[in-house]
């Protein structure tokens, strides 16, 4: 029985008798990759230049990586990615597609929420609770990691990943790393037998040096900055098990604090889940982390913000909703004060409301 893989190979085969062997090939991340979508994607590209020597991949996103830990991997395993802003058109109609690249691939999400919605994918591979008509060929298996999936294509095609050779070990580590953070290093509730079989196999190409490079990224000053007005002048809710921090105003540079205040305050003594709230432009944006075994982080979110807001998976999640009138972007501090407190007291309440009916 042919595989999925091989179903893709053969799909992309009939590309390149069509267009000279030069196909080009649009690798789409969710907006804002995170390392297990950069891992996978990562992978793809590898095992489509096996194939196809002469095509040209590229790794599409369309949000600002601003987080320290995936700045840090792009840099120590060279990595280059394209935003659709940097790209004329932007890729924001089907005909923008069909002119940028010749096929469309998905990776750690679906077409729905990819960086490019309007395109029409030949092939999705996700490991999340989700699924998608927009795709000829698709394999969703809810699993820890997407990483894992694209190791299995690997072996699948015969593809050895040589630790000799500097982008095979840059490939090996970086699904080491997106196998690592999406599975909470192999503990999540979520992860496989497949998962261990992965991280297992890939130790051995992948490069230590790099590894810890990435684990161990830099934290900007600014985190510590906003942890520190969390616990001097933020608001903070307790109650339950549940931890509700708000952060207030803050610039879209330094959004990707908010989940790993998150995760740090849902390790806290008697605590299990926390909401990590601020306004960030025109959203107000919300990270969720527990480590509670009965709490549906996924279904938590799409009830308290709308499913056309948020979603998570197993022990993390977010939600990003606009403001619409209420937008403070560009006001002064008094009326971004004001907007924070309306929006503060409502989603407070809310949430506690509604984690104490889920539990």
């Amino acid at each position: 029985m042919e595989s999925i893989i091989e179903k893709l190979k053969v799909e992309l085969t009939e590309l390149t008798v069509e267009h000279a062997d030069n196909i080009r090939v649009a690798i789409v991340m969710h907006p804002v990759p995170d390392p297990d979508c950069i891992g996978a994607a990562y992978g793809m590209k590898r095992i489509i230049k096996e194939w196809f020597p002469d095509a040209t991949c590229f790794l599409v996103h369309s949000g600002e990586i601003s987080h320290p830990q995936n700045r840090t991997m792009m840099n120590v395993l060279k990595l280059q990615l394209v935003n659709i802003l940097d790209i004329e058109g932007g890729l924001k109609t089907k005909e923008a597609c069909e002119g940028y690249a010749d096929a469309y691939i998905c990776v750690d999400c679906v077409p729905e929420r990819s960086s490019v919605p309007d395109a029409d994918y030949l092939f999705v591979v996700d490991h999340h609770k989700s699924d998608t008509k927009n795709a000829k060929i698709k394999d969703i298996r809810h699993i820890g990691s997407c990483s894992t999936l694209v190791w299995e294509y690997l072996n699948t095609t015969g593809i050895v990943l040589d630790k000799a050779i500097e982008e095979d070990s840059n490939v090996a580590t970086s699904l080491v790393v997106g196998i690592k953070t999406d599975t909470a290093d192999l503990v999540s509730e979520n992860v496989s037998d497949l998962d261990f079989e992965a991280f297992k196999d890939l130790l051995e190409p992948m490069d230590q040096k790099s590894l810890a490079k990435i684990i161990n990224y830099p934290i900007p000053p600014y985190y510590f900055d906003l942890k520190k007005r969390l616990d001097v002048e933020g608001h903070v809710s307790s109650e339950n098990g549940v931890f509700i921090g708000g952060i207030g105003y803050i610039s879209t540079a330094k959004r990707d604090a908010l989940p790993s205040i998150a995760e740090e305050r849902a390790r806290m003594e008697g605590i299990d889940t926390a909401f990590i709230i601020a306004i960030v432009g025109d959203n107000l944006e919300v990270s969720v982390r527990s480590s509670g075994v009965a709490i549906d982080v996924d279904k938590i979110i799409k009830k308290i913000f709308g499913k056309e807001n948020g979603g998570g998976k197993a022990g993390a999640g977010a939600a990003k909703i606009d403001m619409g009138s209420f937008s403070v972007a560009g006001e002064d501090e008094k009326t971004r004060d004001e907007a924070w407190e309306f929006a503060r007291k409502l989603w407070f309440t809310r949430i506690l409301k509604e984690m104490a009916d889920h539990r």
